[in-house]
């Protein structure tokens, strides 16, 4: 590349038009619902919420750029078994389809965790429930506005800094602006954006590469389209195993979550939340497959030019691959490079404006209820604004720690699902499948669950085996002066200079080879893991402290599917929402600190005379 490439006119207008459109459709919202100025409106938009956006809005909320970055540069690492994971997100959508919206649309709850509490008759469980899904949201989503400020900062030559602040704060206003009604609908903008954005990557290079011909036996003699790996142990970083089985859990923990739930009961109704929900599925899998084409797209591309951008020095972060791409590839094409920084803004935007807009109606419905019981809608309204800005800047602050991670963008979100979200979707399994579950094996097995999650995603990052890289393109025209894409690239990129990989410290331990066998367990078990333990131990803790007849179980609160098996009566056919609040409405620290008394004192790990202080 030559010293005068460089994101042009045409490719900022593009960006701050895909940037503009959202922020517009907040504000239109703000302005036609400005006399409906209610929770019920900003939170759910009034329950009267269409069937395709809501089912596109679902699919974005979770597929942000860093999708976009990541499995390209997984693919680009070690093979394309990353993108079998797909298979495996598309499957949950199945078993949410039977346990998730049936269940939750029914009851027609503000908060997800309202249901911890009416299930187990503890605020004890629900704040600590609450704590962990809020804490797992705020991390994925620092994730989520970091990956875009990577593409950015090689693309535009903006700062990692500016670049967060930037996408952090159009995405709070938006979102603090219209409601939820302005996250859906952008959010369906945005899908299409993300769609076709990949498009210009895919075809520029394997066109580069000498059309599909001349690619495929590249890929193929690279290793990078394998398919091949069905081994069953869980320390393989990618399997098919994993890919199904653990990616099923993964994605569940993540679906699992107060912005799916906000969305399906903003639904009309049980029938259109189902099918919003269930054509995720062939979303899903096309993205899936379309991802899989701009990861070898991206390869071929490097390796037909022979220049490995990372192993040259040209980039200092691998899940800077695919933007570093589009600087090359696209630099006759004006306005595609601008689609493409608008697509890695559309992927985050809409995750960070979702997020952003469950934390806020955790907030007001677990937190602050009681406080603000007394005050007028209109006013509780905008205080749920003002909320929303508050967490759009901590997202912001917390997105810089994401820059010290290793590895890609999307091991990290998934770790972080898998890690937090395991053990609160295990404790939610014990509640709606097993009557006769209690608070004690709530409190226990999720506690040992998070625990036991959190040491070993820590411990794995930490200690554990690393997967070695497959043999990355040749560098040796990353500098030449002739004809070759890669020349003189130090003159493009602020802050960028040329340089070798850093020399690892000598240890007398390969960090390829394997060790503590937990250690060396692949993130996307992680899930799975939690799940598994949460229920098992809950279940055992419960039946240890069985004093609860299970046919006095609100059948509400039962998963459908299995209120015939435990003899339930079916209740009656009719929709309301069940307010929390009648049982055991108790929102202050104080009320926390009681419940949690009572129940280890139960447990017997602390006397009776013993206070909490």
């Amino acid at each position: 590349m030559d010293a005068n490439t460089t994101i042009q006119v045409a490719d900022y207008v593009v960006c701050v038009v895909v940037l503009l459109i959202p922020t517009a459709i907040g504000i239109l919202f703000a302005v036609k619902d400005a006399k409906k100025a209610t929770r019920e409106e900003y939170l759910f938009g009034g329950r009267q919420m269409s069937v395709v956006p809501v089912a596109l809005s679902l699919f974005v909320t979770f597929m942000s750029a860093i999708s976009l970055m990541g499995n390209s540069t997984d693919m680009y690492t070690y093979s394309v078994m990353v993108m079998t994971i797909y298979i495996g997100l598309s499957l949950s959508y199945v078993v949410g389809l039977f346990t998730i919206v049936p269940l939750f649309y029914s009851l027609q709850l503000t908060s997800i965790y309202e249901y911890f509490e009416l299930r187990f008759h503890s605020r004890a469980v629900r704040m600590s429930a609450l704590a962990v899904g809020m804490l797992q949201t705020i991390c994925y989503m620092a994730v989520a506005l970091y990956s875009p400020a990577l593409g950015l900062q090689t693309t535009a030559n903006i700062p990692l800094w500016m670049s967060i602040v930037i996408v952090g704060i159009i995405g709070t206003v938006y979102s603090a602006l219209g409601g939820i009604k302005s996250v859906v609908w952008a959010d369906a903008f945005q899908c299409f954006v993300m769609f076709g954005g990949a498009l210009p990557i895919i075809i520029v290079g394997i066109k580069t590469a000498g059309g599909w011909s001349e690619a495929w036996p590249l890929a193929v003699k690279g290793g990078r389209v394998s398919f091949d790996v069905f081994d069953p142990d869980p320390r393989v970083r990618h399997t098919w195993w994993g890919s199904i089985f653990g990616a099923i859990f993964m994605w569940l923990s993540s679906t699992f979550s107060q912005s799916t739930i906000q969305r399906l009961c903003a639904m009309k109704t049980m029938r259109d939340a189902k099918i919003s929900f269930i054509l995720n599925i062939p979303i899903m899998l096309a993205y899936g497959v379309l991802l899989f084409f701009v990861g070898f797209a991206v390869y071929v591309y490097f390796e037909f030019l022979r220049c490995d951008p990372y192993e040259g020095g040209l980039i200092s972060n691998r899940n800077q691959i695919t933007p570093f791409l589009v600087m090359h590839a696209l630099k006759d094409m004006p306005g595609l490079a601008g689609l493409f920084m608008g697509t890695l803004f559309s992927g985050s935007l809409s995750t960070i404006s979702s997020g952003i807009s469950a934390l806020a109606a955790n907030t007001v419905e677990d937190i602050l209820r009681k406080s603000i019981g007394g005050f007028q809608e209109s006013r509780i309204t905008f205080f749920t604004k003002v909320i929303v800005c508050l967490y759009g800047l901590v997202i912001v602050g917390l997105a810089y720690v994401a820059d010290s991670i290793d590895g890609p963008v999307t091991q990290m979100s998934s770790s972080v699902f898998g890690a937090c979200g395991g053990p609160v979707f295990g404790v939610f399994i014990l509640g709606a499948c097993i009557p006769w579950s209690n608070k004690y094996g709530a409190l226990g097995g999720g506690g040992l669950a998070l625990v036991f999650n959190v040491w070993l995603a820590i411990s794995g990052q930490m200690y554990g085996r690393k997967t070695r890289p497959l043999q990355p393109p040749s560098i040796e025209n990353c500098y030449t002066n002739g004809s070759m894409l890669l020349q003189n690239a130090t003159f493009t990129f602020v802050n960028l200079t040329l340089t070798t990989p850093a020399v690892q410290p000598i240890s007398n331990k390969d960090p390829y080879s394997y060790g503590f066998f937990l250690y060396d367990i692949s993130y996307i078990w992680y899930g799975f893991i939690g799940c598994f333990v949460a229920f098992i131990s809950g279940a055992l803790i419960s039946f240890c402290f069985k004093n609860y007849d299970h046919t006095k179980t609100d059948p509400r609160l039962i998963i459908p599917i299995l209120r015939k098996l435990w003899s339930l009566p079916e209740p009656e056919h009719k929709q309301h929402r069940q307010d929390s609040s009648t049982i055991n409405s108790r929102s202050d620290l104080s009320s926390f600190a009681k419940e949690l008394e009572i129940s280890l004192n139960d447990f017997g790990l602390i006397n009776n005379g013993q206070k909490l202080k």
